[in-house]
């Protein structure tokens, strides 16, 4: 008996008051609590299964890591539940206080994370669990948890999305005929959360509780979810992501105001705009999954790289079709050579001096289909009709796209920002 005692002395640090005598009343209770106790035995439950009541307090949360999908957060996991056997009858005490090491003399619910992945429990300096007994028997226990849970996310919207992050707890090895969860709603979703609790790509929009069960080889599974709804801040990728490839593309626009004489110029130009945009498409999807689907960023940078190499093709279109004479004002290599190979045409079918008038005055989407078939009789007509007094004068390509490259970007950005903002703003 002084050995049981001696235990109870270490294992519990009762707060009451300085009374002596209160203090050994308070050891010789729990002592003879647990002289009988059976922590392996399940406490009985009051007409029915054991209800085993939860509530949370969530302290921190992240980081959300979308490469793995997971999340973190640190909480306080309170849960509540009857026991018979540890009722006791003491003048004037109603609770005692004990310290972590009596958890492991008293049955506990065995409560797990269905979704969690390496989580653990703070033991700086002590186990971070406290329980208190009330004389009626009833058990309140806390416990300071951080926990690790995947968090399945639908990247299509990213980065305008917002995940919901849940959080699943079950109790293993019972079923409903034993332990039933419930939530001890305090307020209305029984989660609550510090007011300073901030994320930095995320606000928590809400907090959604349910009651639930599971179904597994050993029977239904009574169960308690947790969803976190999550919204994610643009204004990181406004500024390292939609901002700079918007200027690239703008920037290789400026080619339309080089001379089309200035070919390394405006070829350079181009290349430099188009890597500059992979390069900030690389950095950006580094740190997310290989989904098999294209995201709302994906979209943004795979048009902006579009739209740079369509200004590279459309000064190949000028420097084919527009560029006739080089600088000097005579013939090229490869106008003489074509020309040649004209004059070589015995047959006499087409009267090209005839046509000049005719091939000269043509659209713009003639231009590129004669582009794309290499029609060289047109361009043999081209040279033949230039002035080469005035040189090569400003394209009409060039003065066109001035208009449409802008154009049809300011359509494509309304556009975008219009479909995917629908979904921020819902």
């Amino acid at each position: 008996m002084d050995v049981a005692r001696l235990m109870v002395l270490l294992y519990f640090d009762v707060c009451f008051s300085d009374d002596l005598t209160l203090r050994e009343n308070v050891t010789i209770l729990l002592d003879n609590l647990l002289q009988t106790y059976d922590k392996s035995v399940r406490p009985a439950g009051r007409d029915g299964p054991l209800v085993i009541k939860t509530n949370m307090l969530v302290r921190s949360m992240g980081p959300i890591t979308e490469s793995e999908m997971t999340y973190s957060l640190q909480c306080y996991l309170r849960q509540s539940w009857h026991d018979e056997r540890l009722k006791f009858d003491l003048p004037n005490v109603t609770e005692v206080t004990l310290s972590n090491t009596f958890l492991k003399d008293i049955w506990k619910p065995n409560t797990y994370f269905l979704n969690g992945r390496l989580s653990t429990q703070p033991n700086i300096t002590v186990p971070n669990v406290f329980v208190r007994i009330r004389k009626d028997g009833s058990i309140y226990m806390s416990r300071r948890l951080t926990i690790n849970a995947k968090c399945p996310m639908n990247l299509l919207d990213y980065p305008m999305d917002a995940p919901v992050c849940p959080l699943l707890l079950a109790g293993y090895g019972y079923t409903t005929d034993e332990i039933i969860y419930r939530w001890q709603t305090s307020n209305k979703s029984g989660v609550e959360i510090y007011d300073d609790v901030t994320l930095s790509q995320f606000d928590i929009v809400s907090i959604w509780t349910a009651n639930n069960t599971y179904s597994d080889a050993l029977g239904t599974q009574s169960g308690l979810e947790v969803y976190f709804h999550l919204k994610r801040h643009i204004g990181f990728f406004m500024l390292q992501t939609y901002l700079p490839c918007t200027l690239i593309v703008c920037l290789s626009w400026v080619s339309f105001w080089i001379n089309r004489d200035a070919a390394p110029a405006r070829v350079l130009l181009g290349v430099t705009t188009i890597l500059s945009t992979a390069a900030v498409g690389l950095i950006q999807r580094d740190g997310l999954p290989r989904v098999p689907y294209a995201t709302a960023l994906d979209v943004f940078l795979n048009v902006c790289i579009f739209y740079n190499l369509a200004a590279i093709i459309q000064y190949s279109a000028v420097n084919y079709f527009t560029k006739i004479l080089p600088k000097e004002g005579g013939a090229s290599y490869e106008e003489d050579e074509t020309e040649n190979v004209l004059n070589e045409d015995q047959n006499g079918v087409l009267d090209w001096n005839s046509t000049i008038g005719k091939e000269t005055q043509t659209g713009c989407l003639i231009l590129f289909c004669r582009c794309l078939l290499g029609n060289f009789r047109f361009r043999y007509n081209m040279v033949k009709s230039a002035d080469a007094a005035n040189g090569n004068s400003v394209s009409s390509i060039d003065i066109l796209s001035r208009y449409i490259f802008p154009l049809s970007f300011c359509l494509f950005q309304a556009f975008y920002w219009a479909w995917y903002l629908r979904f921020k703003l819902s």
